[in-house]
């Protein structure tokens, strides 16, 4: 079942609610090159296994880092090769965590919250599971200390790529311009920057009436 979010809502029923200064996202491209497929990514995935396998120590009934807790993660530390593994395991499992509550905190339009919980994600990745890079994470503080932000965080698979930011639509030209000009004098290159809005994504239309079946 489909669950409509208010902040989709200002694009899938438009003109229907009062949608003044409600947060869009604004998209900055680092233009730092990532192969995903490559390098860290594939040691990420054989840590995070390192992991659930010292979680399944305390409990068997783990079968991915989906299926733990923090109490969990805690309670295996002992069997962790070090502090690394350690930190993976935190990461995912909090960012799990994070994901159910920003899902809560979007379908009640609690900006504030969602904003939060972006910015500890992008802290997570970038301590925890250390996929970030100085440029994103200049992205990431030029956005949070602008007016009318409420959050910012790498998107993607890390290593570079895009930053994704929550900020007030009548703030957000001003935020794309900072962006830019603050990027290109701390690092000489350019970050394109857009403005979007969520919305549903791809899902059945009846063809008599176009509306959506669910």
């Amino acid at each position: 079942t489909f669950t409509e979010t208010k902040l989709a809502a200002q694009t899938t029923a438009a003109g229907k609610q009062n949608t003044t200064n409600m947060p869009v996202l604004v998209v900055a491209n680092s233009n730092v090159q990532h192969d995903i497929a490559g390098g860290e990514y594939p040691v990420r995935v054989e840590q995070c296994k390192m992991a659930t396998q010292a979680l399944q120590q305390v409990n068997p009934d783990i079968q991915s880092l989906r299926d733990a807790t923090m109490e969990d993660v805690e309670n295996a530390k002992e069997f962790m090769d070090n502090e690394i593994i350690y930190k993976r395991a935190k990461h995912v499992v909090t960012e799990n965590q994070r994901t159910l509550r920003a899902k809560e905190a979007l379908e009640a339009g609690d900006w504030e919250l969602v904003g939060s919980l972006m910015n500890a994600s992008h802290a997570s990745m970038k301590e925890d599971y250390e996929v970030s890079c100085k440029e994103v994470d200049l992205l990431v503080d030029i956005a949070q200390k602008f007016p009318g932000v409420y959050g910012s965080r790498l998107t993607g698979g890390g290593f570079g790529g895009c930053t994704v930011t929550l900020v007030s639509s009548d703030q957000a030209s001003n935020l794309i311009s900072q962006l830019e000009q603050d990027y290109k004098e701390q690092t000489g290159k350019h970050c394109p920057c857009y403005e979007t809005k969520p919305t549903r994504g791809a899902h059945l239309l009846s063809i008599k009436n176009h509306k959506p079946f669910v």
